[in-house]
């Protein structure tokens, strides 16, 4: 598995459920925000990473659909019934635009 393509996709769908008058994402890189996070190794990014994917292949979703865009609607209805993973991908983002911002 490629972390840092999980790591990517992880990123667009998060910033995805919060666009527009709260973060404006454009210009931002979120290949490199990736990249960075997932090389840096922090432990919140390989940690949340773990728990995505540990209950995405609980929930019966293919681990290869990790590193493609986040569409089925089965994602979904999984961060909204787990809010732990919401949490998780809070953590990536957290840590990705620190390490943009330094």
């Amino acid at each position: 598995m490629n972390h840092v393509l999980i790591a990517a996709q992880a990123l667009r769908y998060r910033l995805a459920t919060v666009r527009g008058p709260v973060v404006d994402d454009r210009t931002w890189d979120l290949d490199a925000m990736a990249a960075a996070s997932v090389t840096a190794a922090e432990p919140e990014v390989d940690g949340a990473i773990r728990r995505i994917a540990t209950a995405w292949v609980d929930a019966g979703l293919d681990a290869a659909d990790l590193a493609d865009p986040w569409t089925d609607p089965r994602i979904d209805r999984l961060f909204s019934e787990r809010p732990d993973l919401v949490d998780a991908l809070d953590d990536m983002v957290r840590t990705a635009t620190r390490l943009h911002a330094a």
